[in-house]
């Protein structure tokens, strides 16, 4: 992918960035967690056992069964999406800033042009661990009360300093 295409003759890139590494850390993390998920089987199905009365403890096993089987798989499927959402917008998310627009091209939602004249705010949320790592948020909001959030986007700050240095 590639801003190039979204260049105007006379525009020029000031400016380029895109999803921090830290989101494929993010993504690995739920990978565990839905391995993890995969995995508790046998303690999950432990863990729900109990004394029932005598006129459901005929079905009681596989009601367990059951249960445990499909709270296991719908939370490893949760868990593998997510990831995978994440690992996708960190390979198809790009972000550009010329002299006249900023420029947005994603995969999932597509691109998206805002002219800079039309940006009223930036805001720049880093947060704690975003400060110590160099990532963060971007809130951009337009004349017309429309909000762009960027989340996880590397340097954040230079990307509000490059949006207000072309205006």
């Amino acid at each position: 992918m590639s801003l190039n295409g979204l260049v105007f003759e006379e525009e020029e890139i000031l400016y380029r960035t895109g999803k921090h590494w830290v989101v494929l850390a993010k993504a690995v993390l739920l990978f565990v967690v839905a391995l993890v998920i995969w995995s508790s089987g046998p303690t999950l199905h432990s863990l729900a056992q109990f004394k029932a009365p005598e006129e459901i403890e005929k079905f009681l096993p596989k009601i367990i069964t059951v249960a445990v089987w499909l709270v296991r798989y719908v939370f490893f499927i949760l868990f593998t999406l997510l990831a995978l959402v994440r690992l996708f917008s960190y390979f198809t998310l790009r972000v550009g800033v010329t002299d006249k627009r900023l420029l947005c091209d994603d995969a999932l939602f597509g691109t998206f042009s805002l002219d800079i004249g039309k940006i009223e705010s930036v805001k720049c949320e880093p947060g704690l661990f975003g400060g110590l790592l160099g990532y963060g948020k971007v809130i951009l909001t337009a004349s017309s009360s429309q909000r762009l959030v960027l989340t996880n986007i590397r340097r954040p700050h230079t990307l509000e300093q490059e949006l207000f240095a072309a205006k």
